[in-house]
């Protein structure tokens, strides 16, 4: 008899109490942000929801930027114990107006946050022994999107899926390997740098000897042929039942099994070479649906991906500020796609089918740190451990700093190069937890790491000069995300503002003892430092990309799956739509 495995090993009443709580206490404080539920405020400040078989109670904080964070161990229930997130979901959903479908797949998705939740909670360190550890390592610790309610449903994961392939769980992920006929598949590739150069310095001169020489059995010339990586899960999944035409006919030929341990990074798809994390990260489509839409690797933005690198590492090299803020952008330096033919000329054909097989090769960021430096997921600053204690407290405490002194140094290591990328190229980046990194010097916050571009890169619709260099490939692979104004600086108000800062507010104010007003005061302190540093040269940009305006709409990304999206198979990826405003926290007014 083989023993239990550690998911169902980890489903203790303490452990499962514990996940519980959290996640509803969170349900709570992300639906009423986004205007979901309504709590009713009692005088002694309690919250109070009335469900219909049952009112539930809580105590919360009130926060800078329109929430309540509430409190998870304050949650009461009229009835008595207090129920299960699904069994809350069900009710709260039902009297919100969902549809019944769309309340059971939630569900679904809620119990996989939650049996990863407890998992995680099962192996967890504290954040003080994470400040020393490889990035890759850290990210295994975080509980994932702050925002997201269902942050791990990974539609499509069961949980031996879970225990092989997510990041909470850290195990070994060792990558299959495919040939392509060139007649199939599309290689690119930055100047200078070969397919082939690409799958060696991946791989090693004795495995990829291997895989030529596996590739030459299977009836492929390895000289021409197109080789790459396919995560174990989207083999199984995927490709074998998908591609079984292309490997019956030979025109697709399994190599087996690569020889490199990879761990997955907080993007689940993006993965790390443990043994040699001086090596390329690589990005591979892993079809599951998860937060707002499926895992694959969209086939313009993958084939498009070398030349916008080049373009984005010139615009940096060439910018005397952007050089003198350090930032770093982990390009992504080579992408190979293999469109599935019969999908491909299917009219209106959801766009999961067209992201099956590919490949991004995005560089690491240990070459670019200097000695003594760091680099971190800007998500751990948003970790807390079960005790209480947050990452950033333990940064802070190896800086040396004044809590106020460590905040200015992060606004001023994060801030100014995206601004400067706004105003003056008018193109942002989606710099939420996942996307971006910061490097500190003994926790001292020293410089900005991008490191998910090519996917979550936007630009301006507005002529400006500084976008003469977009070569047609690039232009037409952004044309989804040409934005005006308005809306272009939504990624960096919801991206950043939203989705970090606003959370790491609340952490400094209640681990650091630094108000959410000080914290805010600070940033809008560099701002104010950059506009005037370039006052003479981009007047007219700070008012066309306008950060200081009383409020901003409000993006739901919990809404985008209860009511706007569902469970659609659609062909175009969705697009969160906004409900009401945030008050914006780097108002003029607020000067």
């Amino acid at each position: 008899m083989t023993s239990p495995d550690p998911a169902s090993t980890a489903l203790t009443p303490h452990l499962w109490s514990t996940a519980n709580r959290e996640l509803v206490a969170k349900m709570l404080t992300e639906f009423s942000y986004e205007e979901i539920i309504t709590p009713d405020v009692a005088d002694d400040g309690t919250l109070r929801w009335d469900l219909g078989t049952g009112v539930l109670t809580a105590t919360a904080t009130p926060r800078a930027m329109g929430w309540w964070r509430v409190h998870p161990d304050s949650l009461r229930w009229s009835a008595g114990a207090l129920p299960d997130a699904a069994d809350l979901l069900s009710l709260v959903l039902q009297r919100a107006g969902a549809d019944a479908s769309i309340i059971a797949a939630v569900i679904g998705e809620v119990s996989s946050t939650l049996l990863s939740d407890v998992v995680q909670l099962s192996r967890a360190r504290a954040a003080s022994e994470l400040v020393d550890l490889d990035p890759v390592l850290v990210e295994s610790e975080l509980r994932g999107h702050p925002w997201i309610v269902a942050n791990k449903g990974r539609v499509g994961f069961g949980a031996q899926d879970l225990l092989a392939y997510a990041p909470e769980t850290g195990p070994d992920i060792r990558l299959h390997w495919l040939a392509a006929d060139p007649a199939i598949a599309d290689a690119v590739s930055v100047d200078g740098l070969g397919h082939h150069d690409v799958v060696r310095e991946q791989v090693g001169d004795a495995d990829l000897d291997r895989l030529r020489a596996r590739a030459q059995l299977g009836g492929l010339d390895p000289d021409t042929c197109v080789y790459l990586p396919v995560h174990p899960w989207q083999w199984s999944n995927r490709i074998v039942p998908l591609h079984a035409v292309d490997l019956a006919r030979g025109a697709l030929v399994p190599l087996g099994e690569g020889s490199a341990r990879y761990r997955a990074q907080l993007a689940i798809r993006t993965l790390t070479d443990i043994d040699h994390p001086e090596r390329r990260y690589l990005k591979l489509p892993v079809s599951i649906l998860n937060t707002s839409v499926y895992r694959g690797l969209p086939r313009e933005r993958t084939l498009a991906a070398p030349e916008l690198t080049q373009w984005l590492a010139g615009t940096v090299a060439a910018d005397p500020f952007l050089r003198e803020t350090g930032m770093i952008l982990l390009g992504e330096v080579a992408g190979v796609s293999v469109a599935h033919p019969t999908y491909a000329a299917l009219p209106g054909v959801p766009y999961q089918y067209t992201e099956m097989l590919g490949a991004i090769w995005r560089e690491p960021v240990q070459p670019y740190l200097r000695p003594g430096e760091q680099a971190v997921s800007l998500a751990a600053l948003l970790h807390v451990d079960s005790a209480g204690n947050s990452f950033a407290e333990a940064l802070v405490q190896r800086s040396g700093l004044e809590a106020s002194e460590w905040i200015r140094a992060l606004h001023d290591a994060l801030l100014p190069p995206l601004l400067h990328v706004l105003y003056r190229y008018g193109a942002m980046f989606s710099p939420h937890g996942q996307n971006c990194m910061i490097v500190h010097r003994d926790g001292v916050p020293t410089r900005l790491v991008v490191k998910d571009f090519v996917d979550d890169l936007a630009i301006c619709s507005e002529r400006l000069p500084e976008h003469a260099g977009l070569t047609p490939a690039v232009r037409a692979a952004l044309a989804d995300v040409t934005l005006e104004a308005k809306s272009l600086i939504k990624y960096l108000q919801n991206g950043l503002l939203v989705c970090v800062y606003r959370y790491l507010a609340e952490i400094v104010a209640t681990r650091l003892g630094m108000s959410e007003a000080a914290f805010w005061a600070s940033a809008r302190a560099t701002l104010s430092a950059y506009q005037e540093r370039f006052a003479a040269e981009l007047a007219d940009r700070f008012t066309m990309f306008d950060l200081e305006s009383p409020s901003f709409p409000k993006l739901c990304l919990n809404r985008l799956r209860l009511f706007e999206r569902g469970y659609a198979d659609d062909p175009d990826r969705p697009v969160i739509a906004a409900r009401g405003h945030v008050p914006n926290p780097l108002a003029a007014s607020m000067k």
